[in-house]
């Protein structure tokens, strides 16, 4: 007998502890013209607990219009229940009990749930999806002077949760930028995204490789959903940002090959992102890049924790989602706070031991989703006989880190890369307040220096006491080409200064940026 797994996502309507998903077909045509998938999801489930035989399997779904289920190939009596908000609608399957395996044509939701995937998708236009393409097949002429269309195949060996789940179709050419990557994106903007990455995608893969991110004694890495389209905008012609390779090169461990089992321990994923993200560039730029790094994540912090305040549910590392959206929850509180503990752990545990603990903690949960409490156990266990270690980690106190709402303790950064950026603001303040200063800003006063510095620059001009006004940031953006840049890590924030003095002139930029870019961290703050 199979015993039930523990059901530890509050965000879902199934009844997941009771039938383990193995394996998920998708076979679905993308239609342009009505601007719909449709197609079914064929997945295997493994009966978890005979003695109950339950005879029900409840998924969840989410405006889906079904014409019909079928459970081994037969049809099954099912029932689209009446939706609850946040979560959609449960459809209800009569399967029968007793059966060890089920062949169900539809999908279910939660993080906790992981399965290997095919994918089968018919389209008139190129199409990629999260897994490795195998091939395209059965090319079908168009009716009525339509377009003919192909069917598309990828494979996903490696379990991942229906969240990973993507599927893009378009005007989408790829080009190659490494050895064992590509770049996919709009064909007009292929040849400036390749350049924009190639020159670092391998790079990082390496240094993953090199740190001894591997599963069992090989380097592994998988692929992340298609991210790059942010980056068409957000790095524009300049490589200054492309340390967002590391951030999504990182989730190939935390978060796709281990995957937090409820959106309540999100930070399992990000925070281990930012960290092992921050360690790739220390290797790469050195080590007080990473706390440079970090400084501009603690600002991310500050600002989310003043946004929702700071006895808020959802500025602790683990959240009580009970009836709650996740969406609602979403922030840089569990990125950068879950950030923060695991450079904590590191700082007093010692980074030659700690070490010794990541892959470790990769290789324990590999294809698998975990809580907080797993991963505190294993760390217990993994430094069980160590005089030093063990004693620090039993007394620690978990619950503060894991409960406690508002900031966590601020590390010791090395400020050396950001000294420079707050001097430059000082001096901005000091001539915003007509303090008697000689200072006479010039393009020379930022060069030689990298985006992020000017990030830091401009995220100290907005704690300003008195805001920056109307002539500042006119004087601002001529001098330091802010008004034109590319980039929207600059032009953002630059445009939260100029709405805070209602500058007219950013007002049309902005609209522009918001309507080409929907990432939180630039839409919200604007």
């Amino acid at each position: 007998m199979t015993a039930t797994i523990q059901a530890r996502d509050p965000n879902t309507l199934s009844n997941y502890s009771h039938f383990l998903t193995t394996h998920t077909v998708a076979n679905l045509d993308i239609d342009f013209e009505k601007k719909i998938l449709s197609g079914n999801v064929v997945l295997n489930l493994k009966c978890l607990n005979k003695t109950e035989n339950p005879d029900i399997i409840l998924l969840d779904t989410s405006w889906l219009d079904i014409e019909g289920v079928q459970v081994n190939g037969s049809p099954a009596e099912y029932d689209l229940q009446s939706r609850i908000e946040p979560y959609g609608s449960a459809l209800s399957i009569k399967c029968g009990s007793g059966s060890d395996k089920e062949d169900v044509e539809l999908d279910v939701h939660t993080p906790d749930m992981k399965s290997t995937f095919e994918f089968n998708l018919r389209s008139p236009l190129p199409v990629i999806a999260s897994g490795l393409f195998t091939g395209t097949k059965d090319y079908r002429p168009g009716e009525n002077g339509s377009a003919g269309t192909l069917l598309y195949t990828f494979r996903q060996d490696v379990p991942i949760p229906s969240y990973l789940f993507a599927v893009a179709s378009g005007d989408i050419a790829t080009a190659s930028v490494g050895p064992r990557s590509v770049v996919a994106t709009g064909a007009e903007e292929l040849r400036a995204c390749q350049w924009e990455v190639e020159a670092d995608t391998e790079r990082f893969i390496q240094t993953a490789e090199v740190r001894r991110l591997r599963r069992h004694g090989k380097p592994t890495v998988y692929v992340r959903n298609a991210h790059i389209h942010y980056w068409v905008f957000v790095i524009l012609l300049d490589r200054q940002n492309v340390d967002m390779i590391a951030h999504e090169l990182a989730h190939s461990w935390s978060g796709n090959l281990v995957t937090n089992a409820s959106w309540e321990h999100f930070w399992l994923n990000e925070g281990w992102t930012m960290y092992i993200q921050r360690r790739l560039e220390a290797a790469i730029h050195g080590e007080q890049y990473r706390d440079f790094s970090a400084i501009i994540g603690w600002k991310a912090l500050r600002d989310s924790i003043r946004e929702f305040g700071e006895d808020h549910e959802f500025t602790k590392l683990i959240v009580d989602l009970k009836g709650k959206d996740p969406d609602d929850a979403f922030s840089t509180v569990p990125y950068e706070k879950g950030f923060t503990f695991l450079y904590y752990l590191e700082k007093q545990i010692g980074i030659k031991k700690w070490d010794k603990f990541i892959p470790h903690y990769f290789s324990t949960f590999a294809r698998k989703s975990l809580d907080s409490y797993e991963f505190k156990s294993t760390l217990l266990s993994f430094f069980s006989k160590d005089s030093e270690v063990y004693p620090f980690l039993k007394n620690l106190d978990w619950d503060i880190w894991f409960y406690a709402p508002g900031f966590p303790p601020k590390p010791d950064f090395d400020t050396s890369l950001a000294d420079s950026c707050y001097a430059l603001a000082s001096e901005w303040e000091r001539w915003n307040a007509e303090a008697g200063t000689n200072f006479q800003p010039s393009s020379s006063d930022i060069a030689g220096w990298g985006s992020n510095q000017v990030v830091v620059f401009l995220e100290a001009v907005q704690e300003f006491e008195k805001p920056l006004g109307k002539k500042g940031v006119h004087l601002m953006g001529e001098q330091y080409g802010l008004l034109q840049s590319g980039n929207a890590e600059l032009t953002s924030r630059y445009f939260a200064i100029g709405l805070k003095a209602k500058d007219e002139e950013v007002y049309g930029p902005t609209v522009e940026l918001l309507g080409k870019v929907g990432r939180m961290k630039f839409v919200r703050p604007l």
